[in-house]
């Protein structure tokens, strides 16, 4: 070793230590940040990107080990340990079995003010679903929807969905009975998407009436929603508030009562406000993992090779229900991926 490569080697050293001691101390800040999700905004926007704190946690770790900072590698490894937590944690399952009848749900943000929805009415009309509820639904994008109406025999009435329904439902069941939750707050189509929640009231097709003329129960109850992106403070207070007040709604269903929620969440699966929304509305995530396939994503960074993005559109069920099946559907020309589930009602 020449005098100059003696002297390079320790200078190499001190900087590839502070170019990871750098990055360490970012991906600390945002672990530390994502630990405060439930009252710091920015916290529980890193949500979203749970997967890639991960992912960089395990980068950071193998730089060092082959830098040598043993330091620096322990520090990394707390990291990836405390990062790929959420992400492996197992998770409450529904029923292992019922009797009932099967179910096919699924929701699809159909992405709203775009006019060629051929794919999304294909895989709509041709997969089997018996229920379907949908997020930015205009009266314009309903233009487009005849070939629904024709295949889906049952939707909320027009006077509750009004001119711009926003949150929308097909079902080949049929609807004894739908309306809006109340004191739900949501942003106006001016300011951003949102829309009221459905809450729908369901029943096996050829359910006969009852002979006293009285509201058949429903076999099924199935809410569809869809809270403001949290693209502002705002938005998110407003988006918290909907989510508190949908999951305090379903809480209060009769005892026993099959119970599915459905919808774009806006609220990824590591959000600390997805899983109070499970808690207080005692309902499990269909996708059976803390790790669901990426549902949002974008069209514009890295679309021609994997989908960037996060699991932001759910299936949940009461936990009397089976769930037989999960899946997150195929492009259909949205930036959200449909969600799909087959589900055995008790």
């Amino acid at each position: 070793m020449t005098a100059f490569e003696f002297t390079a080697a320790p200078t190499r050293r001190r900087f590839s230590g502070s170019v990871i001691f750098a990055i360490v101390a970012i991906v600390t800040a945002a672990t530390l940040a994502r630990f405060n999700a439930d009252s710091f905004y920015y916290g529980d926007l890193l949500a979203f990107f749970q997967p890639t704190l991960f992912v960089v946690s395990i980068i950071v770790l193998l730089v060092a080990l082959v830098a040598r900072h043993r330091v620096l590698a322990a520090f990394a490894l707390v990291l990836v340990l405390v990062n790929g937590l959420p992400l492996f944690m197992p998770i409450e399952r529904a029923a292992a079995s019922a009797g009932g009848r099967e179910l096919r749900v699924a929701t699809s943000n159909v992405l709203g003010g775009r006019n060629d929805y051929e794919d999304l009415i294909a895989w709509s009309t041709k997969s089997g679903i018996d229920v379907l509820g949908q997020q930015e639904v205009s009266g314009y994008v309903l233009r487009y929807f005849d070939a629904l109406r024709a295949h889906f025999p049952s939707a909320p009435p027009a006077d509750l969905l009004g001119h711009y329904p926003e949150v929308m439902a097909w079902s080949g069941w049929r609807i004894v009975k739908a309306e809006h939750v109340q004191n739900v707050p949501y942003v106006v189509p001016d300011d951003g998407w949102g829309g009221n929640p459905l809450r729908l009231e369901l029943v096996p097709p050829g359910t006969p009436d009852t002979a006293s003329g009285s509201t058949l129960k429903p076999a099924v109850v199935v809410y569809v929603l869809h809270p403001t992106t949290p693209r502002s403070f705002d938005q998110w207070e407003t988006r918290n508030l909907y989510l508190s007040t949908v999951a305090r709604s379903v809480a209060a269903e009769p005892p026993g009562t099959p119970v599915v929620v459905l919808g774009d969440f806006n609220t990824p699966t590591w959000s600390p406000f997805f899983q109070s929304f499970l808690k207080k509305s005692g309902l499990v995530d269909a996708a059976g993992t803390g790790w669901p396939g990426t549902t949002r994503f974008s069209r514009r960074w890295f679309s021609k090779y994997f989908y960037f993005g996060s699991p932001v559109d759910h299936i949940l069920v009461s936990r009397n229900i089976e769930v037989k099946h999960f899946e997150v559907g195929p492009d259909i020309g949205s930036d959200h991926f449909p969600v799909l589930a087959d589900l055995r009602l008790p």
